[in-house]
């Protein structure tokens, strides 16, 4: 299995000293429809950067909703983080040339195929947060 990350439930009332009521109770309202449901989120790093900053939050705030969300982080070997952070890198413009190499796509595909195989199956949604893991879809 993926590393899970240990996060309690959030508390939606909270919000209520920053943000209007209507609005809250909106979110509660919408959140009824979605109780019950097993969402992973899933991305390569428990820390540092937008993605963690923001599910450290928002996946205790799902689960003051009822949703049972879950956040995990894959796996891989140090040329599959180096290639990924080039796609990181030319996905905000960068050239990436290193791509091209076959024995780089291999590398790319065969950890996500690893991971792929660490899944729970018991989830009924999952999204996936970073560029890392996007290969997931193919083998699942």
């Amino acid at each position: 299995m993926l590393h899970k990350v240990s996060l309690g439930v959030g508390n939606i009332d909270k919000y209520r000293t920053i943000e209007t009521r209507e609005l809250i109770d909106e979110v509660v309202n919408l959140g009824e429809e979605l109780k019950g449901l097993r969402l992973c989120h899933i991305n390569s790093t428990p820390f540092g950067g937008g993605v963690a900053e923001l599910l450290v939050s928002y996946i205790p705030l799902l689960r003051s909703l009822g949703i049972n969300a879950d956040w995990q982080i894959i796996r891989g070997d140090r040329r599959f983080f180096t290639i990924t952070k080039g796609f990181h890198n030319a996905l905000q413009g960068a050239p990436f040339d290193e791509i091209k190499k076959e024995g780089l796509k291999r590398v790319y595909w065969s950890n996500n195929l690893a991971n792929a195989g660490e899944l729970d199956p018991n989830y009924d949604v999952f999204i996936v947060n970073d560029p890392q893991p996007a290969a997931l879809r193919h083998y699942s």
